[in-house]
């Protein structure tokens, strides 16, 4: 796979700040919902057992959101660096198709793969 062409790694860094936007602006809401759901002591011990499991998911959540918001910012400091698109670990350009799909991608699908099984060295 050839390099990205100036055009599309425009189109890449569009994408990119529009998900960096999107992905703040969910962040803020979802830490305002967790604030707001603060337990008050007022219920009975079930509800807020139930409480403290939602409030729980929601911070796992964010927890995602905030993974994802990271990796779109490495995504756009690899551009300024001028390595966007090349894998992380194979140095292989990564197919315009996984871009498309998966902007901030790191590996190609291949090395993608073996990160998930724990299969490639974490530097």
């Amino acid at each position: 796979m050839p390099k990205p062409t100036k055009a599309k790694l425009n189109k890449y860094r569009s994408s990119l700040l529009h998900s960096m936007q999107q992905l703040g602006a969910k962040m803020e809401h979802m830490e305002e919902s967790v604030l707001r759901a603060e337990p008050d002591g007022g219920g009975d011990q079930g509800d807020e057992m139930n409480s403290e499991g939602n409030r729980e998911f929601q911070l796992g959540l964010i927890e995602n959101e905030d993974v994802m918001l990271a990796d779109v910012r490495d995504a756009l400091d690899r551009m300024q660096r001028g390595v966007y698109g090349k894998c992380g670990n194979c140095a292989v350009w990564v197919p315009e198709r996984r871009l498309m799909v998966v902007p901030y991608a790191l590996y190609c699908v291949e090395c993608q793969s073996k990160s998930e099984a724990g299969e490639l060295s974490q530097d």
